[in-house]
């Protein structure tokens, strides 16, 4: 009788193997290439914006010189917010891109209330927007090397 319990278990045991390593369980989106590009293009954006703010001589920085720009840049990211949050299993990213937006926000509060940036500031927040992008971009490449790991996993 004990040989029969212990001819199961190892039964049960090969079993469960065999079925979990055929099971792939994904907590996290698909890499989506347009989302990566969408990203680096908004930063780009974003970038030359900070370009052009901090070329600007201090005196000439009133928010009603940049407004345009900042509701364009506003409606960007606002885009790919929209399409982060559509993708099943992307909270992160979503966290990520909305994070981005208030950041975006706040810095077009922050020049519409003073009518000004300061050189300091200016160069600070275009830092800040850089590394903010990298994040998010390097968040959606995560996704491909996870993508790329489950098909050699599915493949075996």
């Amino acid at each position: 009788m004990r040989n029969l319990n212990v001819s199961r278990s190892i039964f049960f045991l090969f079993l469960m193997l065999g079925m979990l390593s055929g099971c792939t369980v994904k907590y996290v989106a698909e890499y989506d290439s347009s989302i990566k590009e969408e990203t680096v293009q908004i930063a780009k954006k974003v970038d030359l914006f900070w370009g052009k703010l901090i070329d600007t001589p201090v005196d000439d920085r009133k928010y009603d010189a940049f407004k345009d720009q900042y509701n364009e840049i506003e409606t960007d990211i606002r885009g790919l917010l929209i399409k982060n949050q559509i993708r099943e299993l992307n909270k992160v990213s979503t966290r990520q891109v909305n994070n981005l937006l208030d950041l975006w926000i706040e810095d077009k509060d922050i020049h519409k209330s003073s009518d000004t940036f300061s050189d300091f500031e200016a160069k600070r927040h275009r830092k800040q927007f850089v590394r903010v992008f990298i994040a998010i971009a390097k968040g959606e490449e995560v996704k491909k090397m996870g993508a790329s790991s489950s098909e050699s996993n599915e493949t075996q």
